[in-house]
């Protein structure tokens, strides 16, 4: 089953539902009908329970409200794009999700300026949203109708004027993954390398998730829980955006090992096996005429040792081989292999191997110039076991 199902198109970009907002969904429903709760907060209704209506009434409304509401969350991923879009950023997608909503942007612009225009965007029409609905709320709660649909329509005005207003001030928090901590960013950048400001940036937010953390013990445990997300999305975003400024400049050719040794396919697998301890290589490109395949270590290990030497490498090689040129951008490489799940890329110039980039030149690469950039103890990416993947530049999420 995909863990997403597509719903359409805005602006060009695919809209779509993740597994998980199916979980979400029914609560909120839940939460914005249940007729044995009554929640006012500075007299906005959130509930229907005060509806002069049928039990069934009330939650149809509660799916209709929560319907709605994505909505709201969908417009504030929306505006994220589109001021993305005006600024050559390519967008992917957007996800609806259980924690919300997400923008799959290939990069975030390194241009302050931009960032902070883009980031800004998302709360900004959360709280337009808010307002307006707002005074939508008010100016139909001055008729003193006592109509059944109006009363209905002033609740459901009343959550999305809270909720969005809610949205804008929650995402405004100093803190990655949400807009505040790229707002904090784009501040920064203005005095400092893109570099030094994320970290920065992203210490601010782990000081500011601790913070949220000892206050959820003592007053709520679901605090806890929103600090962990904003602890790990600040490491991870710290981690992909010392990724790509590390490998910035770099091309493909500046990594390659070359020459490289290649394999034939009637080659044993014990052969084969034997080369590798021998080399300390794990994979070749299987050639014959041309490039046939690859094959690793990974693959050797699906067989028992006893029937190594009666198997060829033709047998058990990758015939799909992934390749790309010297001169692609380092970055753009190593997002093949992350996407790709695989360990190493063959380098082809025209119809000859040039050369092989693996898992550990990349590595290699960030750890160099991050001891360059800035101190050995922020030289965090560790070589993966062959087959496991590196945390590489993920797509930017809004």
């Amino acid at each position: 089953m995909a863990a997403s199902i597509g719903i359409g198109r805005i602006f060009g970009i695919p809209i779509k539902l993740h597994i998980t907002f199916l979980l979400i969904f029914p609560l909120f429903v839940f939460l914005f009908s249940d007729p044995s709760a009554q929640t006012t907060i500075l007299g906005i209704p959130l509930t229907f329970k005060g509806l002069q209506a049928s039990t069934l009434d009330k939650y149809i409304m509660g799916a209709i409200t929560s319907v709605v509401f994505f909505l709201g969350i969908l417009a504030h991923e929306v505006a994220h794009s589109y001021v993305a879009l005006r600024y050559g950023v390519k967008i992917k997608s957007i996800t609806l999700m259980i924690f919300g909503g997400v923008s799959a942007m290939e990069e975030v612009p390194r241009q302050p300026r931009q960032e902070w225009n883009m980031a800004f965007a998302g709360p900004l029409t959360s709280f337009v949203l808010g307002a307006v609905s707002w005074l939508a709320m008010a100016g139909l709660q001055a008729l003193n109708s006592s109509s059944v649909t109006v009363d209905a329509l002033v609740i459901l005005l009343g959550i999305m004027a809270f909720y969005n207003v809610l949205l804008a001030g929650f995402n405004l928090m100093p803190a990655f993954p949400m807009d505040g901590g790229r707002l904090l960013r784009s501040f920064y950048a203005r005095r400092m390398p893109y570099i030094e400001a994320t970290m920065r940036a992203a210490r601010i937010g782990r000081y500011f998730a601790i913070a949220l953390g000892i206050f959820g013990l003592f007053y709520n445990l679901f605090f806890i829980l929103i600090a962990l997300f904003i602890y790990i999305g600040a490491t991870e975003e710290e981690q992909a955006t010392t990724v790509t400024e590390s490998l910035q400049g770099m091309t493909v050719r500046n990594l390659m090992s070359s020459p490289v040794q290649v394999v034939h396919p009637d080659m044993t697998v014990q052969q084969l096996h034997d080369l590798m301890l021998s080399t300390r290589h794990m994979g070749f490109p299987v050639v014959d005429n041309g490039l046939v395949g690859i094959v690793t270590l990974t693959d050797t290990q699906k067989y028992p040792s006893e029937q190594l030497p009666f198997l060829h490498v033709r047998d058990i090689m990758t015939r799909q081989v992934v390749t790309v040129a010297p001169d692609m951008e380092a970055v753009k490489a190593l997002n093949i292999i992350t996407q790709r799940k695989i360990s190493r890329l063959v380098v082809m110039e025209g119809n000859l191997i040039a050369g092989i980039v693996t898992q550990r030149d990349f590595l290699r690469a960030i750890n160099v110039a991050v001891v360059k950039r800035v101190s050995p103890q922020t030289a965090f990416f560790q070589p993966q076991p062959d087959g496991q993947q590196p945390r590489g530049p993920p797509n930017q999420p809004f």
